[in-house]
């Protein structure tokens, strides 16, 4: 059984499972009974948990660190960056091309490990970044989020690392805001033309298209009508007043002139029901760069969803890209 507010038990696909003394892995369903659902399991970690216990099921799948969640060796460096020391998972490979993936708002490298068995069998070594007011890394002098519009700075410093230490170019990795930020470094970076190829995860390509559908989603007390846009945008505008919010900073899909003339290819991943990231800015990016864009929607996934459900048809989408972008 799992939580209220976790995957269902009973959607196709892969998904993580957790319970007090262990992590596991639940795959396809191998049968359905009244009340009942057989499904492939794998143990990570730990103990298999009794009988009726309850878990939680999230779709991040892979565990504690690419050695336990993966099998795969992995390393801990530091990067310097504009605010000081940030740590980083290195998983070796033996090209000179290094994917850096980049994860999203409330998230963790843990979110990014989904990729890594795609990139780690073309042989990309992978270096899954910290930024800053993650744990461990430098907080942001104002405290606050900025959804790719400073946070950019510090892929920077990620993408200079792998440069002096054997990489000749990198392939960028951006799950929701990490997609975001992705976008805002091709944009503002004079390093971004290292960049082989981009990868985008239900990216947030515009914040406040994302905030007016995260708000479009809310109900008023007792009346439950939906939320006017009017509220939205006062709410918005007293934002910029208060904490100075860059709303046009923060649309990324006004930048799609730089994109174009660097000619960065991009695969972009959207899930048609994500409640999150607005799937018509992804679909926005693809038709504002037709030549440019790989663009694969999942028709049943949420937000960062589309490896979840279909996990044969997202790999062998990052093979084929990578074949294409890196040899």
């Amino acid at each position: 059984m799992a939580l209220p507010g976790e995957p269902d038990e009973t959607v196709p696909g892969t998904w993580g499972v957790q319970w007090p003394g262990g992590d596991g892995e639940v795959g396809r369903i191998l049968g359905r009974a009244p009340g009942t659902v057989t499904r492939t399991f794998h143990l990570f970690d730990g103990i298999l948990p009794a009988p009726g216990r309850l878990i939680a099921m999230n779709d991040s799948v892979f565990p504690r660190n690419p050695l336990v969640g993966l099998g795969l060796s992995y390393r801990t460096v530091d990067y310097r960056g504009p605010l000081g020391s940030y740590p980083a998972w290195l998983v070796p490979g033996r090209r000179d091309v290094w994917a850096i993936t980049v994860h999203g708002n409330d998230l963790s490298r843990l979110d990014c490990m989904k990729v890594v068995p795609a990139l780690h069998s073309a042989g990309l070594p992978v270096m899954m970044i910290t930024y800053r007011n993650d744990p461990g890394a430098p907080p942001a002098p104002n405290g606050l989020m900025e959804y790719g519009l400073t946070e950019w700075q510090d892929l920077q410093a990620a993408v200079r690392y792998a440069l002096a230490h054997g990489a000749h170019r990198v392939v960028l990795v951006g799950y929701s805001m990490g997609g975001g930020i992705v976008a805002s470094f091709l944009e503002r970076s004079p390093l971004a033309r290292d960049v082989a190829g981009a990868i985008l995860d239900a990216p947030m390509l515009d914040f406040s298209r994302t905030v007016d559908l995260g708000a479009s989603e809310q109900r008023l007390p007792l009346v439950g009508l939906p939320l006017p846009q009017s509220l939205t945008d006062v709410a918005k505008w007293m934002a910029t007043l208060r904490y100075g919010v860059d709303w046009g900073g923060m649309d990324y899909l006004a930048g799609v002139a730089r994109l174009r003339t660097l000619g960065t290819p991009i695969l972009l991943f959207q899930g048609l029901k994500d409640g999150t990231v607005p799937p018509q800015t992804s679909a926005a990016l693809a038709r504002a760069l037709p030549r440019q864009v790989t663009y694969l929607t999942f028709a049943g996934a949420d937000h960062l969803q589309e490896w979840n459900l279909d996990p044969a048809r997202y790999d062998a989408a990052v093979a084929a890209f990578l074949a294409r972008t890196v040899g």
